[in-house]
């Protein structure tokens, strides 16, 4: 369950400015060079704090929300402006500071007595990622795209791609990436730019990520990887190991043959109860230090990253099935105030 259901608005709010001080807050927005920016009467503090409400109290209306916010900061007096004030004051502030303060808390928080977060001295993080529908309009379907019919028509809301580095052991987000449905290279794009902050780190995957650029990005990182495959991806032994492991190479696109640009994996095939194999690939090469039954077990680890969307999704969320902004730079605004812990 999301750690603040249940708890009062009230409270929710105390816990809010007590994580995210306003220290914290104003050393961001002098970095992002906002901090002299005031639309009076919503400073860029307050509007920081509003955002973040916003998504706090995903159900509310705006004046809702700026009423909580006034007894808890007590930064702006009891006349709260009309919608169109806050709406000019988020877009006078942007996404950065949102993405600002998101960096500065994000981080893994497990302990190392906390042994369900680690294997063998690592600690253990998975990459995923989802879909977020935004409001429909000229700007954000440029922006962001979305899923078509086969005639080009476009089908359902357009939709941002959020991909993350989450602690398994704690629902924890580590780092994230916003994109678009459309180019950028998609989920494996996004994530290969996180790779620097899983150092030291056993990393799950899903079979949408197999590549030479991701995994030489991870492992020059100084990360380790566990990904799932296709049967049809690494397929040609070059080496067969004790345990009836065997190494060979991936190619450029981690497809079916091999390439000299590719890498050298180790891959681990294994069924369930007689069903289906699954197919992982790791660079633990050697079977002593990465016992093939203990990584096959640990995969299922990954599933706990959908655990800590379904927080973000349905508990945050509620009920509201489109993000609120209607603009590309506030859609950003808006989610890194969501994936803000």
């Amino acid at each position: 369950m999301h750690p603040w259901i249940g708890l009062s608005d009230d409270v929710r709010l105390g816990l809010l400015t007590e994580w995210i001080v306003p220290e914290l807050v104003d050393e961001v927005l002098t970095a992002c060079g906002r901090l002299g920016a005031k639309p009076r009467p919503l400073s860029s503090r307050f509007m920081v704090y509003f955002v973040l409400a916003l998504a706090l109290f995903q159900q509310d209306s705006y004046d809702d929300v700026a009423e909580n916010l006034v007894g808890a900061l007590g930064e702006m007096d009891q006349s709260v402006p009309n919608k169109s004030s806050f709406t000019r004051a988020r877009q006078q502030l942007g996404a950065a500071p949102l993405e600002g303060v998101f960096r500065r808390v994000a981080g893994a928080i497990a302990p190392p007595t906390l042994e369900a977060a680690f294997w063998r001295g690592m600690r253990v993080a998975a990459v995923d990622g989802f879909l977020l529908d935004v409001p429909e309009n000229d700007t954000t379907r440029a922006a962001f795209g979305g899923q078509v019919d086969s005639g080009g028509r476009p089908v359902g809301f357009p939709q941002a791609r959020v991909v993350t580095l989450t602690e398994t052991g704690t629902h924890a987000t580590i780092d994230a990436r916003i994109g678009s449905f459309k180019g950028g290279g998609g989920e494996p794009a996004l994530a290969t730019e996180m790779a620097g902050s899983a150092a030291g780190m056993l990393v799950l995957m899903d079979r949408a990520f197999p590549g030479v650029a991701l995994w030489k990005a991870y492992t020059q990182a100084g990360a380790h990887l566990l990904i799932r495959a296709r049967t049809f991806v690494a397929a040609k032994p070059m080496e067969v190991l004790p345990d009836g492991t065997y190494l060979t190479r991936m190619n450029l696109a981690g497809q079916r043959r091999s390439h000299p640009g590719g890498g050298t994996v180790r891959v681990i095939d294994y069924q369930v109860d007689g069903g289906e194999t699954t197919r992982l690939l790791t660079d633990l090469l050697d079977p002593a230090a990465g016992p093939a039954e203990e990584l096959a077990a640990l995969y299922h680890e990954r599933w706990e990253v959908e655990s800590a969307y379904r927080q973000l999704k349905t508990f945050q969320r509620g009920r509201a099935q489109v993000l609120r902004s209607v603009s590309p730079e506030l859609v950003r605004q808006e989610i890194w105030a969501h994936l803000t812990p």
